[in-house]
């Protein structure tokens, strides 16, 4: 069985016994790690071992199927191989319109896929599905583009008119569907905007630019498992430099929405601030 994973220069092997943290500089039930390895129980999944930012481990349990152990393969194992690389993961989904890089981010259930599907259907070029990694470039922020995937509901697929035949679900018991996208030719793509949502809004869309200092600590914020930086402490001073370019180089707007507010809505809204701006 080979799994899917976005970095095609890391080993991904599975194994009888994988490797323990031997020296864990943060632990828990879940996760062990220090700066160089990482590694993870997931009850009726299996576990898993990264190191160096080039190795991974996995040790399915009995009756594991492969979109749950992808799952967590290209979530949780993914972001600490980019943490091992100190390369910024941050917890968002990203397209390209009119050329320039935008990026979603927001809770879960806040709809970064959703409607960055949505732009990427309507014309947009694809560039990352929730988890985004962020380097700088020459003093530019800059996109790594490295998925082929989009995670959808099927009340998403739905509403964007597209059929859930023949997609594989990301986990037997739900209702999640790995969306197949093309991607585009560059690897790197500058940012130039990004948009975190939210679901607080009584009804509609409102949003309000993000300035100053409150930039810096909104971007923190995304991180995406910015938990294993308790057991990375080299990656914050690296992490602070590149968030401090982004804060001073983007536009952060945050997006409040209601429940109720269609994708379509949402991303009219985005879009009228992206032509403003």
């Amino acid at each position: 069985m080979i799994l899917h994973f976005p970095l095609k220069d890391v080993t991904v092997k599975k194994v009888t016994e994988p490797r323990a943290v031997v020296s864990p500089d943060y632990a828990d039930d879940f996760w062990q790690m220090n700066q160089r390895e990482f590694a993870m129980q997931v009850e009726g999944v299996g576990r898993y071992y990264a190191c160096d930012g080039r190795e991974v481990e996995y040790t399915p349990v009995k009756g594991a199927s492969r979109e749950t152990l992808e799952l967590y393969l290209n979530g949780s194992v993914y972001g600490a191989i980019l943490h091992q690389r100190k390369i910024l993961p941050l917890h968002g989904s990203s397209f390209v319109l009119d050329g320039k890089g935008i990026l979603v981010c927001g809770e879960a259930g806040a709809g970064k896929s959703s409607v960055t599907a949505s732009f990427v259907f309507n014309g947009a070029g694809f560039l990352t599905d929730d988890v985004t990694p962020m380097v700088i470039r020459e003093g530019v922020p800059v996109i790594m583009a490295l998925s082929d995937r989009i995670k959808l509901w099927d009340d998403t697929l739905k509403q964007l008119g597209l059929k859930k035949a023949g997609l594989r679900k990301i986990a037997p018991d739900n209702e999640k569907y790995y969306y197949p996208v093309n991607k585009g030719e560059t690897e790197y793509f500058p940012l130039e905007m990004v948009f975190i949502i939210s679901t607080e809004n009584d009804s509609g869309v409102s949003s309000q630019e993000v300035t100053g200092a409150d930039k810096f600590v909104a971007m923190r914020n995304e991180i995406y498992r910015w938990e294993y930086l308790e057991g990375m402490k080299e990656n914050e001073k690296i992490y602070f430099r590149t968030l401090s370019v982004i804060a001073s180089a983007v536009r952060v707007y945050d997006v409040r929405r209601s429940d109720a507010t269609g994708i379509s809505e949402l991303r009219e809204t985005l879009e009228k601030i992206i032509s403003a701006g």
